[in-house]
Protein backbone atom coordinates (compact mmCIF):
# COMPACT_ATOMS: atom_id res chain seq x y z
CA UNK A 1 0.00 0.00 0.00
CA UNK A 2 1.02 3.67 -1.07
CA UNK A 3 1.48 5.73 2.16
CA UNK A 4 1.74 9.50 3.15
CA UNK A 5 1.77 12.46 1.25
CA UNK A 6 1.15 9.86 -2.16
CA UNK A 7 -1.89 8.31 -0.27
CA UNK A 8 -3.59 11.69 0.98
CA UNK A 9 -3.02 13.73 -2.63
CA UNK A 10 -4.89 9.81 -4.08
CA UNK A 11 -7.73 10.65 -1.34
CA UNK A 12 -8.28 14.08 -2.16
CA UNK A 13 -8.29 13.59 -5.77
CA UNK A 14 -10.73 11.22 -5.23
CA UNK A 15 -13.34 13.82 -2.76
CA UNK A 16 -12.86 16.03 -5.55
CA UNK A 17 -13.85 14.35 -8.10
CA UNK A 18 -16.94 12.80 -6.16
CA UNK A 19 -17.68 16.13 -5.05
CA UNK A 20 -17.80 17.80 -8.92
CA UNK A 21 -19.86 14.20 -9.77
CA UNK A 22 -22.69 15.32 -7.33
CA UNK A 23 -22.84 19.10 -8.15
CA UNK A 24 -24.84 19.91 -11.25
CA UNK A 25 -22.97 22.77 -11.81
CA UNK A 26 -19.78 23.87 -10.07
CA UNK A 27 -20.71 27.66 -8.33
CA UNK A 28 -19.36 29.69 -10.34
CA UNK A 29 -15.90 31.12 -9.56
CA UNK A 30 -15.32 28.86 -6.61
CA UNK A 31 -11.55 26.79 -7.12
CA UNK A 32 -12.33 24.31 -4.95
CA UNK A 33 -9.54 23.67 -2.26
CA UNK A 34 -8.90 20.82 -0.05
CA UNK A 35 -8.00 23.24 3.24
CA UNK A 36 -11.43 25.37 2.71
CA UNK A 37 -14.13 25.22 4.29
CA UNK A 38 -16.72 23.09 2.27
CA UNK A 39 -19.27 26.19 3.40
CA UNK A 40 -17.05 28.35 1.23
CA UNK A 41 -16.87 26.15 -1.47
CA UNK A 42 -20.98 26.11 -1.81
CA UNK A 43 -21.33 22.79 -0.77
CA UNK A 44 -24.67 22.78 1.33
CA UNK A 45 -26.05 20.37 3.72
CA UNK A 46 -27.65 17.89 0.97
CA UNK A 47 -24.26 18.17 -1.07
CA UNK A 48 -22.63 17.18 1.92
CA UNK A 49 -24.85 14.70 2.64
CA UNK A 50 -24.66 13.06 -0.67
CA UNK A 51 -20.36 13.55 -0.61
CA UNK A 52 -20.24 11.22 2.46
CA UNK A 53 -22.33 9.10 1.39
CA UNK A 54 -20.51 8.56 -1.89
CA UNK A 55 -16.97 8.52 0.41
CA UNK A 56 -18.57 5.94 2.58
CA UNK A 57 -19.58 3.56 -0.43
CA UNK A 58 -16.11 4.44 -2.16
CA UNK A 59 -13.89 4.05 0.75
CA UNK A 60 -15.95 1.17 3.09
CA UNK A 61 -16.80 3.62 5.69
CA UNK A 62 -20.06 3.29 7.80
CA UNK A 63 -20.44 6.53 9.27
CA UNK A 64 -23.06 5.86 11.04
CA UNK A 65 -20.73 3.01 13.50
CA UNK A 66 -19.64 5.92 15.60
CA UNK A 67 -17.03 7.94 13.23
CA UNK A 68 -16.63 11.36 14.08
CA UNK A 69 -18.23 13.53 11.09
CA UNK A 70 -18.00 16.92 13.54
CA UNK A 71 -14.34 16.84 11.73
CA UNK A 72 -15.83 16.85 8.19
CA UNK A 73 -15.41 20.75 7.38
CA UNK A 74 -12.99 20.27 4.35
CA UNK A 75 -12.14 18.03 1.94
CA UNK A 76 -8.81 17.60 3.48
CA UNK A 77 -10.65 16.49 6.93
CA UNK A 78 -12.48 14.16 5.53
CA UNK A 79 -9.06 12.49 3.79
CA UNK A 80 -7.51 12.20 7.03
CA UNK A 81 -11.05 10.61 8.19
CA UNK A 82 -10.82 8.12 5.35
CA UNK A 83 -6.72 8.02 5.97
CA UNK A 84 -7.27 7.45 9.67
CA UNK A 85 -9.75 4.95 8.99
CA UNK A 86 -7.79 3.29 6.75
CA UNK A 87 -4.69 3.42 9.29
CA UNK A 88 -6.80 1.86 12.34
CA UNK A 89 -7.52 4.88 14.17
CA UNK A 90 -10.42 5.76 16.05
CA UNK A 91 -12.46 6.22 12.90
CA UNK A 92 -13.09 2.34 12.57
CA UNK A 93 -14.37 0.46 9.87
CA UNK A 94 -17.86 -1.43 10.82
Amino acid sequence: MVTGHTELEHVLTRLETLLNNIWDQRPAGVAVSATAPLVSLGVDSLTLALLLDNVGREFHIDWTAGNRLGGAISLRSIADLVLRRDSGGAAAEA
